[in-house]
């Protein structure tokens, strides 16, 4: 059996720790997989809700390392470190694998301090858009592009995120940084019958004729569901017979200054909150939006194209790899009139995704992809590092930590 520790920053609510979790039980040998992985995350931010609840029901244990934490403080980061250190010690990894931009600089310190053999970095987005001032950002990109140097394998998750790591900012060279796609579980998505609607309109007091865009994401600013909501307004403004869902959390200063923008449409937008019934919500949808300035691969824009609900999204991240003119429309990020004439035209001549496209979204982002894509991965690496011995090499090598 070999070992693998999975880092992710914050198991909270959204890709990221969804990603890590199915991976985690799926690499488990309780699953029968020839690795066993342990799951370690570390603190969530205010008003972010855990996803260790649903890793349980999974048979997934988060450990928690409570001194990582989201913001950038270089002692606390730095005790991070050595708290971890001590627990790869006892794991003895054969692999380290961190997930997103915390775990990726914590774990791979520890990594290389315990000369763990095999080190992956997975960026599911990155922080070099629209997130620090331009001095914070050069100091992040060149604290990755050391960390690469580190590291064996580096995952983005679509071609442009590729090309942002190889090309924009040089992170790592081309051969070094591979492509791969997200995997989820779609099937519930994919039995979304487009006729069945009711549950979430019946809640929100609309009838069928009333057209309903959902968008579903973390209440934080780079969401930009302020210009979301903006172009709504203007939207219903040239009469277009509309309601706006936002399904998700965040702290209450942000949800506060979302509901006052909303405040001269209040009744035409409503705010639900987390909902794990996404389903139910896709399947009452007309139309899902996304006016992110940044993005990784969102999962929302997945899970809706596999439930057959058109998009308009921002032009950021893997989006362009999966929003194709059939199943939906692509803007700019930033530009409010942009997006409220995308969705004014997407909603005055309704469409659904096609059953083929459907099938497509299922087959390119199945978990059941990502799991083998992982696995292989895993073995080549450790045959090219470690050769046909590699296991067995591995305990007194790992014991140098």
């Amino acid at each position: 059996m070999t070992r693998v520790v999975r880092i992710q920053s914050r198991i909270c609510v959204g890709g990221p720790a969804l990603h890590s979790i199915i991976l985690t039980q799926a690499l488990s040998h309780r699953e029968g997989s020839r690795y066993d992985t342990t799951l370690i995350g570390g603190s969530l931010e205010d008003g972010e809700s855990s996803m260790a609840p649903f890793a349980r029901q999974r048979g997934v244990d988060v450990q928690l390392l409570p001194q990582m934490r989201r913001p950038v403080r270089p002692i606390q980061d730095f005790r991070a470190v050595a708290h971890l250190v001590r627990r790869l010690r006892v794991i003895r990894p054969t692999v380290v694998h961190t997930h997103t931009a915390k775990a990726g600089a914590v774990g791979r310190l520890a990594a290389v301090m315990c000369q763990v053999p095999i080190v992956v970095h997975t960026f599911h987005g990155h922080i070099f858009d629209g997130y620090f001032s331009p001095r914070k950002t050069r100091a992040f990109i060149h604290a990755e592009r050391l960390l690469a140097s580190r590291t064996d394998v580096v995952l983005s998750l679509s071609r442009q995120q590729r090309h942002d790591l190889v090309e924009k900012y040089r992170i790592a060279p081309e051969d070094k940084v591979r492509v791969l796609p997200l995997g989820l579980e779609l099937d519930r998505f994919l039995a979304v019958e487009r006729g069945q609607r009711g549950a979430l309109r019946a809640e929100l007091g609309l009838g069928p004729e009333t057209q309903l865009v959902l968008a579903v994401g973390r209440l934080v600013l780079i969401k930009r569901f302020d210009l979301l909501i903006e172009a709504f307004a203007r939207v219903v403004a040239r009469g277009v017979s509309a309601h706006l869902a936002i399904a998700g959390n965040g702290s209450p200063d942000e949800r506060a200054r979302l509901e006052a923008i909303a405040r001269p449409i209040a009744d035409k937008v409503h705010f639900l909150g987390w909902r794990e019934d996404q389903d139910v919500l896709y399947r009452d949808a007309d139309l899902v939006a996304l006016t992110s300035d940044n993005e990784g691969t969102p999962v929302a824009v997945i899970e809706a194209l596999a439930s057959g609900v058109q998009v308009v999204a921002t032009r950021v991240g893997g989006v362009e790899d999966i929003v194709s003119d059939a199943t939906g429309t692509l803007v700019e990020p930033g530009r409010v009139e942009s997006i409220a004439e995308a969705l004014e035209i997407r909603l005055r001549a309704p469409k659904v995704v096609s059953d083929s496209d459907r099938r497509a979204v299922g087959a390119k982002f199945s978990h059941h992809r990502l799991i083998r894509d992982v696995t292989a991965l895993y073995d080549e690496l450790i045959a090219r590092k470690l050769g046909v011995r590699g296991s067995a090499k591995l305990t007194k090598e790992v014991t140098a930590c």
